[in-house]
């Protein structure tokens, strides 16, 4: 095949292969299940849910976010809406409110604008109490 993919040696693929036994094999079993999961589960009704889901979030994203979307870190004045920024790496992109939000709807937005690290360090105080980092 064409393109800028390196070429391996046969013994290279071989190496790679057993290195990624076990991840394949949990691929394969999540997979699986996944799929016994959607056949009982009905493939119609979950295609309406996601359905569902998808016409809900583009409204809560209407209605929480400066711009209706993604937009750069360095656009977003909260910080605790901030994304983090790794260094030497494409800009990630993150979420401003809207300006104009009663502190309820504000909150309901943040929770659901919050970048995953500041979130994680939300949910570490709640499960462990203190000051576990972050905010």
């Amino acid at each position: 095949t064409g393109g800028d993919a390196p070429r391996v040696s046969p013994a290279q693929a071989a190496s790679l292969r057993a290195w990624n036994a076990l991840d394949w094999a949990l691929y394969v079993h999540l997979n699986r299940s996944f799929w016994r999961k959607v056949e009982a589960f009905g493939a119609q009704r979950l295609r309406d849910e996601v359905t569902w889901l998808r016409r809900r979030r583009e409204e809560m994203a209407r209605r929480c976010l400066k711009g209706g979307g993604p937009i750069p870190a360095r656009g977003i004045a909260d910080g605790r809406l901030r994304p983090f920024q790794p260094p030497g790496r494409a800009e990630i992109l993150g979420y401003a409110l809207r300006p104009g939000l009663d502190a309820e709807e504000r909150e309901r937005c943040a929770r659901l604008a919050t970048p995953e690290l500041q979130y994680k360090d939300i949910l570490d105080r709640r499960q462990f109490g203190g000051n576990q980092g972050g905010q």
